[in-house]
């Protein structure tokens, strides 16, 4: 029975020593530089903007019904 006992503590204790997964040391490298930054946009954050929303619309599978006047 103590013979159980030591190997439930052994047990107990393995499962509790977890090392530290922490990084060592955090990421030091450059900035990310912004997505409207490039020749495209010029640094015009509502000029890409406008391009994503227009993007994002021509990828409506429902707008040719909707054009049509049906309903998907």
């Amino acid at each position: 029975m103590s013979r159980a006992l030591v190997m439930a503590a052994a047990l107990l204790l393995t499962a509790c020593s977890e090392p530290a997964q922490d990084p060592v040391r955090s990421y030091a490298g450059k900035e990310d530089a912004k997505a409207y930054s490039g020749d495209a946009f010029k640094g015009d954050k509502a000029k890409w903007e406008a391009t994503l929303a227009a993007r994002a619309g021509a990828q409506n599978d429902y707008a040719p019904f909707r054009a049509a006047g049906k309903r998907p």
